[in-house]
């Protein structure tokens, strides 16, 4: 009876050794396709916030001409448009840091906590 009872204490502790092993290496996966998803994510939104920025750059660059020429002096409409993105900053820079932390927290929470 005694070794009936000791050979269920090894199997307990065998069973309880690949329990552990089997969920470390279970969350240690986890850990790494969340962290793909954010990496692909960041890659995504770095590549198509560029193709933005490039074409917000050309659109201010046109709009600057656009205006200087219509005002007679060139360098007068590119410090307008320069003055329209100071406003934008400034308006940011106050009331913006809620809206721009929230969005983060969603869009990051999602990979985290949907699965």
């Amino acid at each position: 009876m005694f070794e009936k009872l000791t050979d269920n204490v090894e199997d307990v502790q065998e069973n309880l050794e690949s329990y552990i092993k089997n969920s470390i290496d279970y969350h240690s996966l986890k850990i790494y396709k969340k962290t793909t998803k954010l990496l692909i994510s960041v890659f995504r939104l770095s590549i198509l916030g560029g193709i933005a920025l490039l074409f917000l750059f050309f659109l201010s660059f046109g709009a600057a001409y656009l205006i200087g020429e219509n005002i007679g002096n060139i360098g007068t409409g590119f410090f307008i448009v320069a003055g329209f993105y100071v406003c934008i900053f400034i308006l940011v820079a106050i009331f913006g840091k809620k809206q721009v932390e929230k969005i983060i927290l969603n869009s990051t929470s999602k990979y985290f906590f949907n699965d």
